[in-house]
């Protein structure tokens, strides 16, 4: 999960906003619940200009599982994108 659509595999740097940036600058927003076991998860919610996949991140406080798949759910009832799948 990152807080820029997908990207090649091993990219070490990223530009956004015309400013270049490490990886560990884009993962910076999801370490703290690798690291504290906080439940978290992202869900599909658009799609960037060039048709890569964007997500909302959703976290909640421990022991919290059932309400962030509940609102997970919600999200993705009202997602634009709700029926849009890869070709396979």
């Amino acid at each position: 999960m990152t807080t820029i659509p997908a990207h090649e595999h091993q990219l070490g740097d990223f530009t956004l906003n015309g400013q270049t940036v490490g990886a560990f600058h884009v993962s910076s927003t999801t370490v703290p619940f690798n690291l504290t076991g906080l439940p978290a998860l992202s869900v599909r919610f658009g799609t960037s200009s060039d048709g890569m996949p964007i997500a909302v991140q959703l976290a909640s406080k421990w022991y919290a599982e059932s309400t962030i798949l509940h609102s997970a759910s919600l999200l993705e009832a009202l997602s634009p994108v709700r029926d849009q799948h890869p070709t396979l």
